[in-house]
């Protein structure tokens, strides 16, 4: 394939995938025989802010093929960060006799970026609902629990039997065995076992809706 033929043919497929890609992408051709890689043809140069002619690179600076070793190979899903804007750039050197050109293809994926940064916010949460819920449930117990110890007047580790059948009391008129897990939780508050405190609320005697049965205990 003579250079012509070449040009022709890199020509239309960087014009194809500007078309197919949109706006957003750049494509070009450029002459790497000469130190100055001028641009042979460019579609959608505004990404790079480059014309046909242009002898700038990608980061919009004029200096040339200093480094030679950079022709010979390919840079492929490379990331170019340009006045802020995130440019993913490939690019693909094509050796002939009679001609070196380079086929580069620049994607402003800023916009990209920008969207699932705002999708990543939008998805993200605290914590599970029923967590939560659950959370604030053992919260308002243990604020019950915790007041109505208070109102013995006695540290649970100081108090008699009495004491705790009184606390029982509190705690029943508190409506506080609704609550999940509440038979555990006022256990391990006064260092008893969890049947000690079934046994407490049998002797206080309870009205049968206020009395947990054998099955909620299991549960709590």
């Amino acid at each position: 394939m003579n250079k012509k033929e070449m040009f022709d043919l890199l020509n239309a497929i960087a014009e194809g995938i500007a078309k197919m890609f949109g706006n957003n992408c750049e494509t070009l051709i450029q002459d790497l025989s000469l130190d100055s890689h001028p641009v042979l043809a460019i579609y959608n140069g505004h990404v790079s802010g480059r014309e046909v002619g242009s002898e700038i690179n990608i980061f919009g600076r004029k200096e040339g093929m200093r480094d030679r070793n950079f022709l010979n190979g390919h840079y492929v899903n490379t990331l170019v960060v340009k006045d802020r804007r995130k440019i993913k750039s490939t690019t693909f050197n094509i050796r002939g006799d009679d001609y070196f050109f380079g086929l580069g293809i620049n994607y402003d994926s800023t916009a990209i970026s920008d969207a699932i940064s705002v999708l990543e916010d939008l998805t993200s949460f605290e914590t599970l609902l029923g967590t939560a819920i659950s959370d604030a449930r053992r919260r308002s117990l243990e604020e019950t629990v915790n007041a109505c110890i208070q109102q013995i007047g006695k540290p649970p580790q100081l108090m008699k039997k009495a004491d705790r059948i009184a606390l029982i009391r509190l705690l029943l008129r508190e409506n506080a065995f609704s609550y999940q897990k509440a038979v555990p939780l006022v256990a391990e508050k006064l260092g008893v076992s969890r049947y000690t405190i079934y046994n407490y609320l049998k002797e206080v005697n309870p009205s049968e809706d206020d009395m947990p049965t054998d099955e909620a205990l299991l549960r709590r």
